[in-house]
């Protein structure tokens, strides 16, 4: 029996991704932006390195995940009682109740070693998966297609049919351009709020995706009360800027999300569109909340502690100017932000709740 191609490992994680995170990815081994927005997704809510590739933890935590899934665990389970194969663990059968135990395990165990080219540890990833649905011809939760073992031409010797490649793909680095940006300013004299959608473009197969951002600081501005905004259809120019001193010649998007310093300059007339200038710090990490403080202590003016931070945080810069809409307005500040996928609401109460700490 023929391993799994790169296509099933593919049908596997998507599979897997639509169990457990609510996706309606197709069955196929298509490798579309939506695929890899889910797999982003999967990797943040579990604390993984962000590339939108399935490296070794990745998978691991795919196959951990699919293991508290009832559903899937009682597909595992009733597959093994179908197949006939590992139902029993210990002298005992298996029960198909949907909870994984040491029971389950053994049977996986025993199931994998009666096939060859399985390890038999316990691990239902792609190949026992793939073997499961061939031993039983059912589909686990998550999946639509039943497989089909390939029937070969009898005219092409077996020895001439190629060689499926590593079923696990290579992590490749990308890298990503500022394309444009959108956002809203609230200044309230020496406090103000800031959000918006960075725009970038991945350079390697020009693909733009959204990173969402929002931001509390301190500034200074004569205005008691004043608001700017900026859409995509006015003018915008910006770079990301890699930081040398970490040594990457592209960058992944753990140098771009994460917690950030944004210093902002705003001037707006109230009659003609103003303008804006902003850089934006990224992937500060843990140096933000030393950041932070500087910010404070400078009355908003916190680039002065930038050269620091950018030394010892910072993974990625942006730079960016543009034109802004609003009431007059006119000011500079610091703020202490997130930015990355879905709402970074919940990310500047947990940094905000350890600066008050």
């Amino acid at each position: 029996m023929a391993g799994p191609s790169k296509s099933d490992y593919i049908r596997w994680v998507k599979g897997s991704l639509n169990r457990l995170l609510g996706a309606s990815l197709a069955d196929d081994g298509n490798v579309f932006p939506d695929y890899r927005s889910w797999l982003i997704t999967f990797q943040m809510k579990h604390k993984l390195a962000v590339h939108a590739k399935v490296d070794r933890p990745t998978q691991d935590a795919l196959i951990k995940a699919n293991r508290k899934h009832a559903g899937y665990v009682r597909w595992i389970q009733t597959a093994l009682l179908i197949s006939g194969e590992g139902i029993k663990a210990g002298g005992k059968p298996i029960v198909s109740d949907g909870s994984w135990g040491p029971h389950t395990e053994q049977a996986v165990k025993d199931f994998q070693g009666k096939h060859e080219k399985v390890k038999a540890d316990g691990w239902v990833g792609a190949n026992t998966e793939r073997l499961l649905m061939l031993r039983t011809g059912t589909v686990p939760p998550g999946r639509t297609k039943v497989l089909r073992e390939p029937k070969w031409d009898p005219v092409v010797p077996i020895w001439d049919i190629p060689v499926p490649d590593d079923p696990i793909p290579e992590l490749i680095e990308f890298s990503y351009q500022f394309k444009t940006s959108e956002g809203v300013n609230i200044s309230l004299s020496k406090y103000g709020v800031t959000a918006g959608v960075l725009h970038l473009e991945e350079t390697s197969n020009r693909t733009v995706m959204k990173l969402n951002y929002a931001a509390i600081g301190l500034g200074l501005s004569p205005i008691p009360a004043a608001a700017d905004v900026a859409t995509t259809d006015m003018p915008a120019l910006g770079k990301i800027i890699r930081n040398p001193l970490y040594g990457k010649d592209a960058l992944t998007l753990n140098d771009i999300t994460g917690f950030c310093l944004i210093y902002q300059g705003v001037f707006v007339s109230g009659v003609n569109p103003g303008g804006y200038g902003t850089v934006m710090l990224l992937s500060m990490g843990s140096g933000l909340v030393y950041g932070y403080f500087a910010t404070v202590l400078t009355g908003g003016y916190g680039v002065v502690a930038v050269p620091g931070i950018v030394a010892s945080s910072c993974h990625s810069m942006v730079g960016m100017i543009g034109i802004n809409n609003g009431s007059p307005n006119v000011g500079i500040s610091g703020a202490i932000g997130y930015l990355g996928f879905g709402d970074p609401k919940e990310k500047i109460d947990q940094l905000m709740g350890l600066v008050d700490a």
